[in-house]
């Protein structure tokens, strides 16, 4: 789950997502944006995703990547299976 100032951006329910790309539009006129969406450009792309971490040819953990626009929002954030 993603959040920004306590608001809900955006929520990942499936771990075994190795490529996300959502783009918003930023609306024109007076519109409530989160502060993050705000880059300067009519439109922000959410990319990223969470690739398989092997050991002995065994799944053990998914790490995740994603940027909002020019902003890393998560970085190496790493998710070990038990």
């Amino acid at each position: 789950m993603l959040r920004f100032d306590g608001d809900v951006i955006f929520v990942l329910t499936d771990d075994f997502a190795e490529k996300v790309e959502l783009e918003h539009t930023l609306l024109d006129g007076p519109a409530i944006e989160y502060r993050l969406s705000d880059q300067d450009e009519k439109t922000v792309k959410l990319v990223g995703g969470c690739i398989p971490e092997i050991r002995d040819k065994t799944e053990v953990a998914r790490v995740c990547n994603f940027r909002l626009g020019k902003h890393e929002v998560v970085k190496n954030q790493r998710f070990e299976f038990n």
